[in-house]
């Protein structure tokens, strides 16, 4: 895979583009992916690129090297705050600021999202991986929280998008406890979707982005838009919200007109078959319901 020719140069992460998808990786794998006010600035500068793509139908989040996906912030950055005769609330104050806007802007992708988890996973890491939509985990990887153990606490949206993906009992348990949660075990909680050897997760991450890709028209924007203003809401409001997702996919692509107009011509071909080989014309006809809606 080639990098696209209009993508910057960055100096902490890596963005290439191809077949649309987007591949952003956290690429200082010597200090284990730790995230920098440089990184952040990156990460928002690519994040903002792929939302203003129309070629880019998928985004996979990544880390380099096989020892961490990102384990936190870098030492760096934490030795200045903390370790001064008083804490640099302030510093910190503006670093909390600019990394929920990282995470939120990851979040709010108008595209499927995929973390691709190689290796570890913690702390603005891990906050980073529950904020994507999907999560292909190597079994040999561990991911957590795992702030409590040091006496400091999640500040970029943890003690919510965890409660929501796993249940309040296990969040809580998991944030309050600081530890470590296997592949296995991320995947049994609801923190990603499946788990596979580390040797074969860039194929499997790649296979399922391609398959997210190649669904026609502009659908999964529209459906995701809708998945995600749902949330909070009451039931009444989440399905308005949706119909007016679909009102608007309707109005804005012509995916569902082909889509239906393809399905036609291919009940059209199984009919003709059917009466070719004999059948009945409505023994070949799909059964009421199946196929692309009107």
């Amino acid at each position: 895979m080639t990098a696209d020719a209009k993508d910057p140069a960055y100096g902490t992460i890596l963005l290439e583009r191809a077949d649309g998808i987007a591949w952003v990786t956290l690429n200082r794998p010597e200090r284990l992916n730790a995230t920098t006010e440089q990184m952040h600035h990156e990460l928002l500068d690519a994040f903002d690129r792929v939302a203003d793509d129309g070629s880019t139908r998928v985004l996979v989040l990544t880390g380099a090297g096989d020892r961490a996906f990102c384990i936190g912030s870098d030492l760096g950055f934490l030795t200045e705050v903390l370790d001064g005769e008083e804490t640099d609330s302030d510093l910190f104050a503006a670093y909390l600021e600019r990394l929920n806007r990282v995470v939120f802007a990851l979040e709010r992708m108008p595209v499927p999202t995929i973390a691709m988890v190689q290796a570890k996973a913690r702390a603005s890491g891990f906050e980073m991986v529950v904020a994507c939509d999907f999560v292909l985990i190597a079994e040999e990887a561990r991911i957590g929280d795992v702030h409590t153990p040091y006496g400091h606490m999640p500040g970029a949206g943890a003690t919510h998008r965890t409660v929501r993906k796993m249940g309040l009992q296990p969040a809580m348990e998991l944030l309050m406890t600081g530890r470590w949660l296997s592949a296995a075990e991320a995947v049994d909680t609801g923190l990603a979707l499946r788990a596979v050897p580390r040797d074969r997760l860039r194929e499997e991450t790649a296979s399922f982005a391609r398959t997210l890709a190649d669904v026609p028209g502009d659908c999964l924007r529209h459906l995701k838009s809708a998945v995600m203003g749902g949330l909070g809401r009451t039931v009444e409001e989440a399905v308005a919200v949706e119909t007016s997702a679909y009102l608007t996919l309707l109005h804005s692509s012509s995916g569902p007109v082909d889509g239906f107009r393809t399905g036609q011509r291919e009940r059209a071909l199984r009919r003709a078959g059917g009466a070719a080989g004999g059948e009945s014309g409505a023994a070949a006809i799909p059964a009421q319901g199946s196929g692309p809606p009107p």
